[in-house]
């Protein structure tokens, strides 16, 4: 029993002499790192929100659209989005995708169909339009949070005669 008592004393005294050679790390202000992130991604979001609304691109659109609302999904808690489009052109239209910027309750972008992008989702349709006429169609399950559309738009437009038309 001595022995053992000994034998830990002796153990408990070298590891406690013995003297580190390590420095003890650094800690940054985690504050100015996290001020500059939330800056950083501050101006990446109104970039974002900024070229949605600049309405000087979306001028010379052959489709207009005409409203854009967000519906509750019937069998989960994601939302849809419902856009009523027009075709203002002389031409027929053999397909569209349309993008749309949308943000949560607390003003930040909604979670979307893009893990690393968030706030714009995209859709397409390959349904015929005509000439200076109105269609509707709704694309489901795109956010678990948006709360408002700020912006949608098309930024590709098929021509039935082959040409094609595509937001600068």
């Amino acid at each position: 029993m001595k022995k053992t008592l000994l034998f830990i004393i002796i153990i408990l005294l070298s590891c406690t002499n013995k003297k580190s050679n390590k420095k003890e790390p650094i800690i940054p202000d985690n504050s100015l790192i996290k001020n500059t992130g939330e800056k950083k991604e501050k101006e990446i979001i109104d970039s974002v929100k900024h070229n949605f609304l600049d309405t000087q691109k979306t001028k010379n659109s052959p489709v207009k659209i005409l409203s854009a609302k967000l519906l509750k999904n019937q069998y989960s808690d994601h939302k849809d989005i419902q856009l009523t489009y027009k075709n203002t052109t002389q031409k027929n239209i053999k397909a569209i995708k349309f993008e749309w910027y949308c943000e949560n309750v607390f003003d930040k972008p909604a979670s979307g169909q893009f893990f690393f992008v968030k706030g714009i989702s995209r859709g397409h349709t390959d349904i015929l339009l005509r000439s200076k006429k109105a269609e509707s169609k709704i694309w489901e399950d795109f956010s678990t949070d948006a709360y408002t559309i700020i912006a949608a738009r098309a930024y590709y437009v098929a021509f039935a005669d082959g040409t094609k038309w595509e937001l600068k």
